[in-house]
């Protein structure tokens, strides 16, 4: 049961830059930075019916704790514990792996470890808190410089949608209904034995993914006009602002819903578009009922983020090249040693890379060898 790959020095070091410019963009919006555990109890993940258990990975040496699917429960727990007192709204974000595992075969288990950024945003009382979590995504996103090519679009959905779709089933095939709708199931969608309208209405929404106003007006046709509807229209008006000022299309997919059983209400993939290859980018939504669990006498029961994976930004970002020189220092005779490092620290503080070989070196041929194998530009003659 493994899938660990070493990961290159190029990518470390990608991966970096890559955090580093997400944190500058959520401390500029008023986040703190956390770092939950990596270890959750099972209790924790089950009762919350956050992750299927068979794809959490256990400790060997202890059959209630399991390394953490994901950090939005981590996070939300800290909430109702070590922050109980602290004044909401909480703004928060982190960095660090999360590990799930896939079944190969029947007896054959692929753990994987995956690289995340991201940001929880707890108790805020107002009645959209969509729009400051997307905006942020969106900000984050701009700030990080992606391959020519790749196109980003939005995909939303809201859990509220499904309900008012599956609201006349509730007696009926109600989860077969669902279970087709969120898996592009035609064949077992089209043997359920439902009126043959209500089929068609239902296989025409799995089709139904567009601009957010035009999707909401056919949804109003089909299922009149309602509260749910009406406060999306807003939401949806108001985000699709924010996503033309950073050249990101928006998507409304009624049937879209989300792998984790985490999120109740608005969900969202970011995804890159090459033309070639889709890759989610960020995932993210509403976790009320999270909060409502670990923290019952919350005055505001709201929370919402979303994480970045790293691992999947990282082969969309152009290769960054550096301004700065990397100097090797070199010298002939042992007694410049101790100047050799004097000068290491002027170029430092120059703002330039210093590398000093420590031995005394004469030959001029072997000294460009070893610039070369440094991957340095230069050689700084130490005298």
């Amino acid at each position: 049961m493994t899938d660990i790959k070493e990961i290159k020095l190029i990518d470390v070091k990608n991966n970096s830059n890559i955090i580093n410019n997400l944190n500058s963009i959520y401390k500029l919006w008023g986040y703190e930075e956390v770092s939950p555990s990596f270890i959750n109890t099972l209790e924790t993940i089950k009762g919350r019916g956050v992750i299927d258990e068979n794809q959490v990975v256990g400790i060997v040496s202890n059959n209630s704790l399991c390394l953490r699917p994901e950090m939005t429960t981590s996070i939300v727990k800290l909430s109702s514990t070590r922050l109980i007192n602290k004044k909401r709204p909480i703004r928060l974000f982190t960095n660090g792996m999360v590990f799930d595992k896939k079944q190969n075969n029947k007896n054959s288990f692929k753990l994987q470890e995956k690289l995340q950024s991201g940001i929880e945003l707890i108790g805020y009382d107002t009645k959209y808190p969509e729009i400051e979590v997307i905006n942020i995504l969106f900000d984050s996103i701009d700030n990080i410089n992606l391959k020519d090519g790749c196109n980003l679009f939005l995909l939303v959905s809201t859990t509220k949608i499904m309900d008012l779709i599956l609201n006349k089933y509730k007696n009926n095939n109600f989860e077969e209904i669902k279970k087709c709708l969120v898996n592009f199931d035609q064949d077992n969608l089209s043997k359920l034995r439902i009126d043959e309208n209500d089929k068609y209405i239902l296989k025409d929404l799995l089709f139904t993914r567009g601009e957010p106003i035009a999707i909401l007006k056919k949804l109003k046709t089909i299922f009149g006009t309602s509260k749910t509807l009406d406060d999306l229209n807003f939401l949806f008006e108001t985000l699709s602002n924010v996503s033309n000022k950073y050249g990101v299309k928006l998507q409304l997919d009624p049937t879209f819903q989300p792998h984790l059983n985490l999120y109740e209400g608005i969900v969202f993939q970011l995804i890159g578009d090459n033309g070639k290859n889709k890759s989610v980018i960020a995932k993210g939504g509403r976790y009320d009922e999270l909060v409502r669990s670990f923290s019952p006498n919350e005055k505001i029961f709201n929370g919402i983020g979303f994480t970045i994976s790293v691992d999947i930004l990282r082969n969309l970002i152009k290769e960054e090249k550096t301004d700065k020189k990397k100097i090797l220092l070199m010298f002939k005779d042992s007694y410049l040693l101790e100047k050799g490092m004097n000068e290491q620290k002027v170029q430092q503080k120059k703002g330039n890379i210093a590398v000093l070989h420590l031995n005394p070196i004469n030959d001029l041929a072997k000294a460009n060898q070893i610039m070369k194998e440094n991957n340095c530009s230069e050689i700084l003659w130490v005298k």
